[in-house]
């Protein structure tokens, strides 16, 4: 009776053992992220506020990802996404260096770049609702882009055509934005102040800024644009008289980024754009100076291709 006690015994411990072994990420696997960084716990400034502060995003997620421990150790991840969760967790520490990247060729395989990057930008679930005499206009534009989209000869992008900062500071008095995107900032008041009385009734490509605390998310008020800008890539322009409400909402290590235009004298109802979500980055990458944009094609372009 004990003999076979210990022979159940022994060889439960076996398949455990080879459970185990199977199961666990070994070195050179690919690292296994369970963590959702939205269940994190939301980091906080003094004051109990949401602490904004820090680098979001910033990663393209497509493709797969090989890091390397400072002990030698290498883990490959599926996507960028596996691999931000597992930082965030914890199980890839934040000296881990990234040794490779491959890209996923299966979203981008277009045979004519140009052609097929102008269709697929065109198929969007959300377009902003223009009054019927306006869609004349938004169809010429998108047509006649390559002369009348300002990006095309160094303009700003604009807000919130720019979208989501890739850094925010957060302080007592105010929140700086920082942008990749030809070394682009903002600093938007939120100490309770109202807007600026000669700043928004400006016309400026961002606008004027104040921001306000609603509960636990920042809302940002931004007037006094001029009409230069566009909303999106498909002629989607706005008036001089928009306004944009931005709202950031910290929840763990996730940042959520939503937008609303009203622009009542051209659009049927106020646009919500697609939110989107970034997560803390805890990258000590450098950030690089974006070199000027300095136009020299926009004179020699014979078709009115835009990939």
């Amino acid at each position: 009776m004990k003999l076979s006690v210990l022979r159940y015994t022994l060889a439960m411990a076996s398949v455990l053992g080879v459970v185990t072994f199977l199961t666990a990420p070994a070195a050179g696997q690919k690292g296994s992220a369970q963590t959702d960084p939205s269940s994190l716990p939301t980091s906080r400034t003094l004051d109990g506020k949401p602490d904004l502060s820090g680098r979001w995003g910033g990663f393209n997620r497509s493709g797969s990802v090989s890091v390397i421990e400072p002990d030698g150790t290498e883990i490959n991840f599926d996507t960028f996404s596996d691999y931000e969760l597992a930082l965030t967790s914890g199980q890839v520490s934040s000296s881990a260096r990234i040794i490779g990247r491959r890209p996923n060729y299966r979203h981008g395989n277009n045979v004519y770049s140009e052609r097929d990057g102008g269709m697929t930008q065109r198929y969007f679930a959300n377009p902003p609702l223009y009054k019927p005499e306006f869609w004349e206009r938004v169809q010429y534009l998108d047509v006649n882009g390559n002369a009348e989209d300002m990006m095309f000869i160094c303009m700003p992008a604009g807000v919130p055509r720019m979208g989501p900062p890739i850094r925010i500071i957060q302080s007592e008095m105010d929140v700086v934005l920082l942008y990749q995107q030809r070394n682009t900032w903002r600093v938007v008041p939120t100490d309770g102040r109202p807007h600026d009385p000669v700043n928004a009734n400006d016309q400026t490509f961002m606008g004027d800024s104040v921001g306000r605390w609603e509960g636990d998310t920042l809302v940002i008020d931004v007037v006094g644009f001029n009409d230069l800008t566009w909303l999106d890539w498909p002629g989607w322009f706005h008036s001089n008289e928009m306004r944009v409400e931005e709202r950031f909402t910290r929840i763990g290590n996730t940042l959520r980024y939503e937008v609303t235009v009203h622009d009542p004298s051209i659009l049927i109802q106020p646009w919500n754009m697609d939110s989107r979500v970034l997560q803390f980055n805890q990258s000590l990458a450098t950030y690089l100076e974006d070199p000027p944009c300095l136009d020299f094609d926009s004179a020699h372009m014979v078709t009115r291709e835009r990939g």
